[in-house]
């Protein structure tokens, strides 16, 4: 796997109260490039870029589901969302605190937390059909969200 780092952007839906204040998506996904245009005259360019009709779990397949496995090597994954006040960072994260989203609109994290959960059960699991010590596991993880200079961190 090795050090090295992607960048994204995903487009998230419009809101209800958008909609209804007739708010314009003011973004546009250059077809086959992955490049966001912003207005009429602004380009940037990442490794990976998803529409606003982009599915969470094809987002986590392509961005996190390879960082997840490779924790199973021993490997520490790290995902990180930047971007301005309500560019999406918290739908695509998934830390909505919505009760219960469906599946499809679970974020990265719901989802990042199932996989590694579901990888150890399994991981022990397979190693009991065949007679082996079950590996052991050790899973750390800290959530620090900092916004409009207030500090949020579930963890202390």
């Amino acid at each position: 796997l090795g050090m090295h780092s992607h960048r994204m952007a995903a487009i998230r839906p419009q809101m209800a109260k958008e909609k209804i204040e007739g708010c314009h998506v003011c973004t546009l996904v250059t077809p086959g490039e992955p490049q966001v245009l912003l207005g009429k005259d602004k380009a940037f360019t990442y490794d990976f870029v998803f529409d606003i009709d982009s599915e969470q779990q094809h987002i986590y397949q392509t961005c996190v589901y390879k960082l997840i496995e490779g924790c199973f090597e021993g490997y520490n994954a790290t995902v990180f969302a930047y971007g301005q006040t309500g560019s999406g960072k918290t739908y695509t994260m998934g830390t909505g605190f919505d009760v219960n989203p469906s599946l499809q609109e679970q974020g990265i994290i719901p989802r990042a937390v199932h996989h590694l959960f579901e990888g150890i059960q399994s991981r022990r699991d397979r190693a009991q059909e065949i007679g082996i010590q079950a590996p052991e596991f050790k899973v750390s993880a800290q959530f620090l969200e900092v916004g409009h200079t207030k500090k949020f961190d579930p963890i202390f």
